[in-house]
């Protein structure tokens, strides 16, 4: 075989192609690529986002009641403007739950904002208006001189809750179109009820 022969035979081995080892990283570069397009792009409505976030809590409060009642727990839900959070009672004070992530601080999207309205509780009546359940005031703060976490509602070990409802608002941006409202409510007993406001309008 001659010498120009070889340098051809040795050029075409060069370019065969990829190996099977660089076809399969690029396969994962794209997977990745592709997997976090999909969870950036969100395809679902408004109205099925705000509904998601309704029945997630709805879900969430049924799993931390059920918690509370196997373990003889007394548990709490602290609502903020676009946060909430289960804390429980160690006998002296409310303690965040963040060891387990589905009862620790959840944020949603800022274009959310909750609105929480505290049903009436009959036994409560003789309740300092500015103490806490557990008598702990609102307006304590612990040895760190942050204000001590107090819950707005009360999930007992007996498989009560007291009641209330909150109104999960969901403002368009740039839309000049109506907002969007779906309420979680609950009386003294579970399930929570779940509705579209915008159904119940007369």
């Amino acid at each position: 075989m001659s010498a120009n022969m070889q340098k051809y035979q040795t050029k075409l081995s060069r370019q065969r192609g990829f190996t099977l080892l660089e076809v399969m990283l690029v396969m994962v570069l794209m997977a990745v690529v592709l997997s976090s397009v999909s969870l950036s792009f969100d395809i679902r409505s408004d109205r099925n986002k705000v509904e998601d976030e309704a029945k997630r809590l709805q879900a969430v409060v049924q799993l931390a009641s059920d918690y509370a009642l196997l373990n003889n727990l007394q548990l709490g839900l602290l609502v903020d403007k676009n946060s909430y959070q289960f804390l429980g009672y160690d006998g002296e004070l409310w303690q965040e739950i963040e060891d387990d992530k589905v009862l620790s601080k959840y944020e949603m999207d800022e274009n959310f904002e909750l609105k929480l309205t505290l049903g009436d509780i009959p036994w409560l009546d003789n309740v300092d208006e500015e103490a806490g359940l557990f008598g702990r005031n609102q307006d304590e703060e612990d040895d760190d001189g942050k204000p001590k976490l107090i819950p707005q509602v009360y999930l007992f070990s007996s498989g009560e809750i007291t009641p209330f409802s909150i109104q999960f608002v969901f403002n368009r941006p740039f839309s000049g179109e109506d907002e969007i409202v779906f309420e979680v409510s609950g009386e003294t007993e579970l399930p929570l009820k779940v509705q579209d406001l915008a159904e119940v309008k007369p």
